[in-house]
């Protein structure tokens, strides 16, 4: 009787196994996929997709009721549009200061190592509780290299504008002074460099402001414009003779860090540059705001304070070369200029245009100089808001050196990349198909034949913030 149960309770058991079978949905089996499904009358059905390592899929047909145990659920991978996000365009945080950081200690004076003094910053951090890295903005005040300061109003305004939109900004002093003459205001100039390149390695260093290494940008008026193009572009081999015959490097300077560091891109305001050679040397974007007349900074070519319109091709610059080399010859200690021949924003533009460097180009009518302020040396408010957020928008659109391409690969069919080394966080959905596999930065596409659409899409966040959202129709 109790044996008579038993088998009762077992065929029992075998029957209730053999009745459990698999729903309507997508399976993974050995070398591919199968879908079951219902037909028109209601009966249970299956096709497999076979996986050949082509695009689409070989379809065969499947033996659901002899293979229904090896059958397992294909769990679709998690996928959710990311939403539009343009970040570093609008304020969108309170911002904290903290002033008067010493980022070095020099000698005052090249001449006279008894002296020495601090270097000093402020820094404007985003109160936004980030836990990503942020850009950096390093900031040079005007004044000649005479007589500065990274207090200037117009200046501590647009550090905490930036500051508002997520930058981490810093307003940096260097060292100031020279003798009236072009040998000391080179020295004048590239001691300012010197401390510029201490001063990012210096914020580099403190891990607690979370800056992205690879998306540093420099900003500056009239000398500090000056400071801030030297800082993208100058090298070693630009350098005066006067400091590399004192051993100065960039190089090694730079080499203090762990890794070196560029500058994503430049805002020039009624800045110069020494040289235009050094423009060749990085493909840096600069955005320029100067006054066409500028009656300090050349906005061609000329020396600070000499004003000069372009120089006209009037047939005597060999005439006035011989002039100036008797000149020279003749009384050699007598320095006729304080600085050297610079080339303003008109050059700076136009040498860029011709290397295929990307860069804007904001002229203004008008021999005004510092174009933040204006007759009465008051702030310009409508000029000072055009020039800031015209610059915002510029730094915001090269966060992203190149947007995010989705494509399929050459050689390998089912391969689909994303041609972009900066993204964070990306996710894939296939319509009409499978994700067969995915790493970083590309993933593995099976297409069902039968499927009524075929798309591959990716969604997802860039390190700078930014999202994107792209698809490719099959």
């Amino acid at each position: 009787m109790r044996t008579r149960h038993l088998t009762g309770l077992l065929c029992l058991a075998l029957a209730l196994s053999c009745s459990r079978s698999v729903e309507p949905g997508l399976y993974t089996a050995q070398g591919g996929f199968v879908r079951v499904f219902l037909d028109s009358l209601g009966n249970k059905k299956a096709i497999m997709y076979r996986d050949t390592s082509a695009l689409w899929a070989d379809t065969l047909a499947f033996d659901l009721k002899a293979q229904e145990k090896s059958l397992k659920p294909y769990h679709e991978p998690e996928f959710h549009l990311f939403p539009e996000r343009e970040l570093y365009r609008e304020p969108a945080f309170k911002v904290g200061e903290n002033r008067d950081i010493v980022y070095g200690r020099v000698v005052k004076n090249v001449d006279d190592d008894r002296e020495r003094m601090d270097l000093k910053l402020d820094l404007f951090v985003p109160e936004d509780g980030a836990r990503t890295a942020r850009p950096l903005l390093v900031a040079f005040h005007g004044g000649a290299f005479q007589n500065g300061d990274k207090r200037d109003s117009s200046l501590v305004e647009w550090c905490r504008y930036f500051a508002s939109l997520g930058y981490v900004v810093s307003s940096v002093d260097y060292r100031q002074g020279y003798r009236r003459n072009e040998k000391e205001t080179d020295e004048a100039m590239f001691r300012a460099l010197k401390d510029a390149n201490a001063a990012v390695r210096f914020l580099l260093k403190r891990d607690s402001l979370l800056i992205h290494s690879d998306r540093i940008f420099a900003a500056g008026a009239d000398a500090g414009a000056i400071t801030a193009m030297n800082l993208a572009f100058m090298r070693d081999e630009n350098m005066p003779v006067v400091m590399t015959e004192r051993g100065d490097s960039l190089i090694a300077s730079r080499q203090q860090l762990l890794r070196g560091f560029d500058i994503r891109a430049v805002a020039n305001l009624w800045g110069a540059v020494p040289d235009t050679a050094i423009l060749r040397n990085a493909k840096i974007p600069v955005i320029s705001f100067q006054s066409k007349e500028d009656a300090e900074i050349p906005f061609w070519t000329g020396r600070p304070f000499e004003r000069q319109d372009e120089k006209p091709d009037d047939g005597f610059d060999f005439l006035r070369s011989i002039f100036e080399s008797i000149v020279s010859v003749f009384v050699p200690d007598v320095e006729r200029h304080v600085f050297r021949e610079m080339y303003g924003a008109g050059v700076i533009h136009r040498v860029l245009k011709r290397a295929g460097t990307a860069n804007e180009l904001h002229a203004y009518d008008g021999a005004r100089h510092n174009l933040f302020l204006d007759d009465e040396g008051n702030i310009d408010f409508p000029v000072y808001d055009e020039i800031k957020e015209q610059t915002a928008a510029f730094f915001a659109s090269r966060m992203v050196v190149a947007p995010v391409s989705l494509r399929q690969d050459a050689e390998d069919p089912q391969l689909f990349i994303i041609d972009n080394t900066e993204v964070e966080t990306c996710l894939w959905k296939v319509e009409g198909g499978v994700l067969v596999g995915k790493g970083d930065d590309a993933a593995r596409i099976l297409l069902f034949p039968d499927a009524p659409v075929h798309s591959v899409s990716v969604s997802g966040e860039y390190l700078s913030g930014e999202t994107f959202n792209e698809t490719i129709e099959l």
